[in-house]
């Protein structure tokens, strides 16, 4: 995972162009789909996002973003961090929630451990 902030000098190494969105909730969770953190997406591409998260706990690099608008996962990686924002890559296509995932981080009590 790459430390540095945003590229000051204007430079950018996104492959798809940026798509300015209405703060839109994302949850933060592991490959096993278990909750790590809240967020809200910034920035979204066909390629990446950039996610403003509500705690600075530790993130693995490799992740689940699970989308609460179109209540859908994609697997992603982080490739730069700025204080409380990330930036992400997608891995993998975005794909519905099922049941059993939708419980696990949208239903009551989702940040509780379980």
């Amino acid at each position: 995972m790459v430390k540095d902030p945003i590229p000051r000098n204007g430079s950018e190494s996104r492959t798809s162009s940026r798509r300015r969105t209405r703060l839109r909730p994302v949850k933060l969770a592991t490959l096993d789909r278990r909750f790590l953190d809240d967020g809200m997406a910034c920035d979204l591409s066909l390629g990446g996002a950039r996610i403003r998260r509500y705690s600075p706990r530790p993130l693995p690099t490799r992740l689940m973003i699970f989308d609460e608008a179109a209540r859908s996962l994609r697997p992603a990686l982080i490739v730069w961090t700025a204080g409380q924002e990330i930036g992400v890559r997608f891995t993998g296509p975005e794909r519905p929630a099922d049941r059993k995932e939708l419980l696990r981080l949208a239903a009551r009590y989702y940040a509780v451990g379980s």
